[in-house]
């Protein structure tokens, strides 16, 4: 079976040449990542800085609104 993926130019021409230099095809590369991801020995997400700053920033009501809108709609999901 084959399976048809979507990449950025920029980002394929750049993995590409590394995977060149790595003498490695792409679709090795690919597969490599796939099987990996399939296993758990990689993770994909989001990882936080431990040096956060929380600052509150003050705006006026219209666009509060327009924020209150948009977690009201993300909660309904």
């Amino acid at each position: 079976m084959n399976t048809t993926i979507a990449i950025k130019k920029e980002i394929r021409d750049k993995a590409s040449e590394k995977a060149k230099e790595d003498g490695l095809s792409m679709s090795s590369v690919v597969r490599i990542l796939l099987i990996d991801y399939a296993n758990g020995k990689i993770q994909i997400g989001t990882r936080t800085s431990e040096d956060i700053i929380i600052e509150p920033i003050e705006v006026d009501k219209g666009t509060q609104k327009l924020m209150d809108n948009v977690i009201s709609k993300w909660n309904k999901k």
